[in-house]
């Protein structure tokens, strides 16, 4: 979807929204606030400590998100948001050590609204994008690659039939031709008999004899012709069910080749779908500990960060001194109830990102082995069931076999009995009296033989146009073989394009909002930075360029470890709108949240908000009070220690 369409499609199903109301209960350091969001941007004003970004977190959480957490000292919690008739609400119920969610969220897309609609400190891409780390997966989180390469390999399947039948028509195709000339050949072979059996036939009447011996005559004659009609069948079934014989036997013969060939690994397939089971744990295992390390790191942040609410509960009484230097303000510690500086849980701060950033490291390291068993155990399963059907395969063709030997064995028994019925026969029209004269006995042997000669090429004529009205038909059904074909192929070539156009658009997006943003930001040691996309075996990265100017004129290629604090925050800052816009997220989530902007300066915070609104209804940001002013009195605003208490 191009600017306009996009912008278009905003108009048309955000109008309805209107104004949303908020109502939030116990969640972060808020007991309880009401606000109402009008359209455009909303700026949360206030000092630190005013729980600006508990507001937000809960709003997050809202709309879907996990970035909502329940009040330390409370054992429920929700967040409302409603417009007109319509309510969405969250409910966040402590149990035991855990927090439990219900209720009906803004939207179920979880990863959508984390990734980019919640741009708040901890948001996954601007900390990527802070450490230097790839942004690929990221990024194309919304794009089920799984689901795309399965559907795409069941309309090859599909392809593949077609393109094997068309195959097979065509093959039929070029024997329309020999067909047609064997047809000819065949009907002029039957005039010929045809006017011989009449010759003949006026000859026989020509011969005077006695009636009763002329009619056993005929009798026998007629009883011949059948027998040598029988004998003809017989013989034609002999010999193909001695060619499928053959055939049979060849295609056993390459079941087997294949079962030698194929090794089974069963004990394999056990230990691999024990260590998933492991893994799966394990992968579980990790996540839990993420999550509850976040939170801790969260919670210290918010401390630290002088969360009034944190604070309140936590603070012991001070010391004169501690408002000369906060950070030796001594605090309950909130985990083990001891005493402890505010200094000292920042300086564990650090080393304890580190260790949520190891135990993501390995959740991933874990994810790429469990995807990999899983890739293993279903190529194991697929040899197991393809044994499976090679050996059902070969039990079903040995009996094939047999039964068609025995039926080529009862074939040669009647083709004997059919040949001694002819001689019989053929003895005793020799002793009819009437015919022992030689041309008129030959005339009615010869009736016979033209009367089972006609009879046998107007079977193969009708055998013979049969065969051409089938392959016409299939000629007739190659037109809407070959347009499905086309169809399929431009399906697959949709599915496979979706994600490169996907691609294609994030790099293009991003580098157009970055081209903007720097020339209104005014970061002029800055020449351009951009994204590429480029495809490996493992998926699709996005490496990042930055290309910087000396005070020489010179350019040259730079990193983002290089960039200061606010250059590195607004370029995570737009990777994330970029995947928002490239995802149509506006369509389904019309909001923003933006937080911990303090890393860049008040002038250019006004720039990025204004550039942020154009793409979506409902801006939401977190700000100083000094930030806040340099940005459009047009802005509605909500100062953080008038609402949220």
């Amino acid at each position: 979807m191009n600017g306009d369409e996009r912008q278009n499609s905003r108009s048309s199903s955000f109008r309805s929204l209107s104004d949303v109301r908020v109502e939030v209960e116990n969640m972060g350091g808020i007991g309880q606030a009401e606000i109402v969001l009008s359209e455009g941007v909303t700026i949360f004003t206030g000092d630190n400590a005013t729980n600006r970004t508990s507001l937000l977190r809960a709003i997050a959480g809202g709309l879907g998100g996990e970035a909502g957490i329940l009040k330390r000292d409370t054992e429920r919690g929700s967040i409302r948001l409603s417009t007109g008739e319509t309510e969405h609400q969250r409910r966040y119920v402590r149990q035991n050590s855990s927090v439990l969610t219900d209720g009906t969220p803004y939207t179920d897309e979880t990863e959508i609204v984390d990734l980019f609609v919640s741009l708040l400190e901890e948001n996954p891409i601007r900390r990527s994008v802070r450490a230097g780390e790839d942004i690929g997966e990221l990024l194309l989180a919304p794009v089920d690659t799984e689901e795309l390469e399965s559907e795409i390999a069941t309309l090859r399947s599909e392809r593949e039939r077609i393109d094997e039948r068309l195959t097979e028509i065509e093959r039929e195709q070029q024997q329309l031709p020999n067909l047609e000339q064997r047809r000819t050949e065949l009907q002029d072979q039957l005039e010929d008999v045809e006017s011989e059996l009449q010759s003949v036939r006026e000859k026989i009447t020509t011969f005077e004899g006695a009636a009763a011996e002329t009619t056993e005559a005929e009798s026998l004659l007629a009883n011949l012709k059948e027998r040598q009609e029988e004998l003809e069948e017989k013989t034609t079934e002999l010999d193909t069910q001695r060619s499928i014989h053959e055939e049979l036997q060849e295609q056993l013969t390459d079941v087997r080749e294949q079962l030698s060939e194929l090794t089974v690994q069963e004990e394999r397939l056990e230990r691999v779908e024990e260590e998933i089971e492991h893994l799966q744990t394990r992968e579980s295992e990790l996540a839990a500990t993420v999550n509850d390390l976040s939170s801790i790191v969260k919670q210290n942040q918010n401390l630290l960060a002088g969360d009034e609410s944190v604070i309140t509960e936590l603070a012991i009484e001070k010391e004169v001194i501690d408002d000369l230097d906060p950070m030796s303000q001594s605090v309950e510690c909130w985990t083990c109830g001891s005493q402890i500086a505010r200094q000292a849980i920042k300086d564990q701060l650090s080393t304890l990102k580190g260790l949520v950033e190891k135990k993501r490291e390995k959740r991933r390291e874990v994810k790429t082995e469990l995807s990999d068993l899983r890739s293993e155990r279903t190529t194991l399963e697929s040899e197991i069931e393809r044994r499976r059907e090679l050996k059902e395969r070969e039990t079903t063709l040995e009996r094939e076999l047999e039964e068609r030997s025995e039926l080529i064995e009862q074939l040669r028994t009647d083709i004997g009995s059919r040949r001694d019925d002819i001689a019989g026969i053929e003895s005793k029209l020799e002793s009819v009296g009437n015919l022992t004269d030689r041309e008129e006995f030959d005339g009615y042997e010869r009736v016979s033989e033209l009367e089972y000669e006609r009879g046998r090429l107007e079977r193969d004529i009708q055998d013979v146009a049969d065969e051409i009205n089938e392959i016409e038909y299939l000629v007739g059904k190659r037109d809407d073989l070959e347009a499905r074909r086309s169809n399929l192929t431009e399906q697959i070539t949709s599915l496979r394009s979706r994600v490169e156009a996907i691609q294609q658009d994030i790099v293009e997006q991003f580098n157009r909002h970055m081209e903007i943003l720097l020339e209104r930001l005014e970061y002029g040691n800055i020449e351009r930075v951009w994204l590429e996309g480029r495809d490996r075996n493992d998926g699709t990265t996005f490496p990042l360029h930055i290309a910087r100017e000396d005070d020489d004129g010179i350019v040259y290629e730079d990193t983002i470890d290089h960039l200061s604090e606010s250059e590195r925050e607004v370029i995570g800052l737009v990777v994330a709108l970029t995947g928002y816009v490239v995802h149509d997220v506006a369509e389904r989530v019309p909001f923003i949240l933006l937080d911990s902007l303090e890393a860049i300066d008040a002038a250019r915070i006004a720039e990025l908000v204004d550039h942020f609104s154009s793409e979506t209804e409902y801006l939401l940001v977190a700000l100083l009070e000094e930030d806040a002013t340099e940005l459009s009195e047009s802005y509605n605003r909500i100062r953080a220690e008038e609402t949220l208490i």
